[in-house]
């Protein structure tokens, strides 16, 4: 299935998984609209994903095992396991 380039504005909090408030005051000040037809505005699902990696990369937690994972991982890149 292809995803759509333009997500709509009605669409990209739901996208982001959002409420429309959170979503104007957090969200849209970083992102270009785009008009769609007379009264619609459009968002590039690039920029909506880039937001998210920024947000995620500045908030995110790793999980309790995370660490624990990237260092299994490791091992069986060398060949230890």
């Amino acid at each position: 299935m292809v995803q759509p380039r333009v997500i709509r504005a009605s669409e990209a909090p739901i996208y982001l998984g959002m409420d429309k408030n959170r979503f104007a005051r957090e969200v849209k000040p970083f992102l270009i609209g785009v008009p769609i037809g007379t009264q619609g505005v459009g968002y590039d699902r690039l920029d909506l994903d880039w937001w998210w990696e920024e947000y995620k990369r500045c908030n995110g937690r790793p999980g309790a095992l995370y660490k624990e994972g990237i260092e299994q991982w490791e091992k069986t890149q060398r060949g230890s396991v």
